[in-house]
């Protein structure tokens, strides 16, 4: 599967939608407003409907962009 990583760093505060491979192989999903973007660990770190801050490696991502 190829890569396609649409979110940048300066999306902050937008919706945004990410899939991401676990260490185990599986996938992962999370729809949320981007919080920050965290340059020391290459993270990007969103908060989804539940309130809850999801952390998403750059490094893992398979599919990333901004939903609205």
């Amino acid at each position: 599967m190829q890569k396609r990583n649409l979110v940048e760093p300066t999306d902050i505060g937008k919706r945004v939608s990410f899939q991401w491979a676990l260490p185990n192989g599986l996938l992962q999903e999370a729809i949320g407003v981007l919080e920050l973007y965290d340059h020391a660990s290459d993270t990007y770190v969103l908060r989804d409907k539940h309130d809850r801050l999801v952390r998403v490696p750059v490094r893992d991502v398979r599919f990333g962009k901004v939903v609205g």
